[in-house]
């Protein structure tokens, strides 16, 4: 998805766990074939305190860690199981156990990350533990450094190879692989546009790229209106996207299949602007122009220039 997100400047960072609203597909919404988690529900003698969703308060004990992954629901959920593949949303405060210091908290930061969970996209302790947790759990793990970082372990993080991670994880919400907008139709897109289908809640295809000319700067047009909580600058926004090549038709990226991207609202807004006042469950379509490619400076890479392009864009959750 790289050309994706450099084009319309969407990025968005797993900090601490990475190794590497309303949606028909959100997890909550209905049963999800996954399967059981894995890790020994044995008591590590860390204690936790607080509600879901709060900062919880974590207390390690003086004791030797565990040497193999445990896992412990604190909080039972009533939402679906998560399932591997899916794009989970996550709020989590992260410890070692040494030096009992918190290295990274979703909670200090103000908003949950969004990750894909199961497939190898964030550390194995993660992928072994939360797959088949229930959305609405509060969960606590300890992560021996097999499951975590591995030998070498994050010195970024402050994480040696021989730590061992305490994590306390609110299962906040869950997206397919084949989430779409669920809203309503809106206005037909006007001459000089591509074709483009605008069936709520099904994958969006572009037909025609015929007649479109290149603009100048982004542009966009909304042709699925959403019926969910409205778009709010300061959240992050669950997204599907579509990108097609608009000199020759040719589709160069998709996220349907694979994973929604979780983009800063602002940043969508700013390249999406037809997604402004409107609500969850919308889709824009998005007419970006031709970038230059940039040189490479100092640390930064050199950056590849990309063509005039047409981008469909679904929201599909909001947090």
């Amino acid at each position: 998805m790289a050309a994706l997100l450099v084009v319309a400047g969407l990025t968005t960072a797993v900090t601490a766990c990475s190794s590497g609203s309303q949606a028909t597909s959100s997890a909550s919404d209905g049963a999800s074939q996954s399967a059981p988690a894995s890790g020994s529900n044995s008591d590590s003698g860390v204690t936790v305190s607080g509600a879901f969703g709060s900062t919880p308060t974590v207390t390690i004990p003086s004791t030797a860690a565990p040497t193999q992954l445990t896992q412990k629901t604190l909080v039972q959920g009533s939402g679906a199981p998560v399932a591997a593949g899916d794009t989970l949303v996550a709020n989590y405060v992260g410890q070692t156990w040494a030096n009992k210091k918190v290295f990274d908290s979703s909670f200090s930061r103000g908003a949950p990350a969004g990750f894909v969970i199961g497939k190898g996209q964030v550390i194995p302790g993660w992928d072994k533990a939360l797959v088949g947790k229930k959305i609405g759990s509060r969960v606590l793990l300890t992560i021996p450094p097999a499951d975590g970082y591995g030998p070498n372990g994050n010195p970024q993080a402050g994480i040696k190879g021989t730590d061992t991670l305490v994590f306390v994880v609110d299962l906040v919400a869950a997206y397919k692989p084949d989430a779409s907008a669920p809203g309503k139709p809106a206005a037909p897109l006007p001459s000089g546009w591509p074709k483009v289908s605008a069936t709520p809640g099904k994958k969006p295809t572009i037909s025609s790229v015929a007649g479109v000319k290149a603009p100048k700067k982004p542009i966009s047009k909304l042709v699925v209106r959403g019926t969910g909580a409205p778009i709010s600058p300061s959240k992050s926004l669950v997204l599907q996207m579509v990108q097609t090549d608009l000199a020759t038709g040719k589709k160069t990226q998709a996220t349907w299949g694979q994973a929604p991207q979780v983009v800063t609202a602002s940043n969508v807004l700013q390249v999406a602007s037809a997604l402004s006042g409107q609500r969850v469950g919308s889709r824009v379509v998005v007419l970006l122009p031709a970038t230059k490619g940039t040189p490479a400076s100092g640390s930064t890479p050199a950056q590849p220039g990309n063509p005039a392009s047409v981008l469909v864009v679904d929201v599909v959750g909001q947090f």
